[in-house]
């Protein structure tokens, strides 16, 4: 099982992002993620937040092993064969380290604010289905001709190959009937922000439209994660939640994962058991030095044991 690292954007300035993204990297952890929101999600709504593939470039230029992905870009905010040149452009600018997080897109206030159509539920899945099979041919190195309800493609293709063989594609979202649908389709990876139990369940859904649509369920990594704080004592890791809350002007994270470096492993192992093969830790400003060391030193090596002991299910 893998760890990664989010580090939000919101309400913070690009050196302490830059000093975050270093240390991910030196640590070796698997993958950075970012957002692709123009507004603050979470607290006061117009703080500033840094523009997502902005901050996957610049990250690119600094790393040097850890991968690098959005999660997720909404397909509303980018045509997807300019989301599809970007991705494969990224994947030059890292040296083959690039994965492309796509998603519905969800937030109402910046769509409004920005004159960008949302769409209903159902019109989201359905531009949604549209622009996941395109930006998959495309990233794939296909001359793609398409008429769609929300796109009309004639023999487009991305001149810009991508470094990996093939360029990895995470699908974001937990609807049952159409989101996990497409996943099964077109994904490489499948990700949502969900209990274990949760997890478990829609990686079972998704195993079953695999089995509809004749892909090889083995072929999409399940990634999951939540809000780490790693302190040997609880109430000095509360302490800090708390700071990250109240800088954000939101309520602590009623599912964060707080405490010493066993109780921490043996939670994030919960995950792996239910299938999850990748697990993203959430920080925010005031970033949190210790607790990213301490996932790298102390976390990953017992998760390690705690998993040869235990292995994950294979299904639910």
């Amino acid at each position: 099982m893998h760890l990664d690292v989010n580090f939000w954007p919101q309400n913070t300035a690009w050196q302490t992002l830059r000093e975050q993204a270093l240390l991910a990297d030196r640590l070796g952890f698997d993958t950075l993620w970012v957002w692709d929101h123009f507004y603050s999600i979470a607290g006061d709504l117009h703080r500033p937040n840094l523009e997502g593939w902005q901050l996957q470039a610049a990250y690119a230029a600094i790393t040097k092993n850890v991968r690098i992905g959005c999660l997720v870009s909404g397909i509303t905010h980018r045509h997807p064969a300019l989301l599809a040149n970007m991705a494969t452009t990224l994947d030059n600018i890292s040296g083959g380290r690039a994965i492309l997080g796509i998603g519905a897109a969800w937030n109402a206030l910046e769509h409004n604010a920005y004159g960008i159509d949302l769409g209903t539920p159902a019109e989201r899945s359905t531009r949604f289905a549209e622009a996941a099979k395109i930006v998959r041919q495309l990233v794939d190195g296909k001359r793609v001709t398409f008429s769609g309800k929300y796109y009309e493609l004639v023999n487009a293709e991305v001149l810009v190959r991508p470094v990996q063989q093939r360029l990895p594609i995470l699908i974001g979202g937990g609807g049952e009937r159409r989101t996990l649908r497409t996943a099964a389709r077109y994904a490489d990876m499948w990700h949502s922000f969900e209990s274990p139990d949760v997890m478990a369940h829609k990686i079972g859904v998704l195993r079953k439209h695999c089995a509809d649509v004749g892909r090889d369920p083995t072929e999409i990594e399940p990634v999951g994660g939540s809000w780490v704080v790693i302190r040997d004592d609880p109430a000095k890791a509360k302490a800090h939640l708390q700071r990250v809350a109240e800088h954000h002007g939101m309520s602590a994270p009623p599912s964060a994962i707080v405490g010493g470096p066993d109780l921490v492993a043996e939670r994030i192992a919960e995950y792996s058991r239910a299938g999850v093969k990748g697990f993203i830790v959430r920080f925010a400003e005031p970033f949190d030095a210790e607790s990213i060391e301490r996932l790298a030193t102390e976390v990953q090596p017992r998760l390690q044991r705690i998993l040869t002991e235990t292995p994950a299910a294979v299904s639910r």
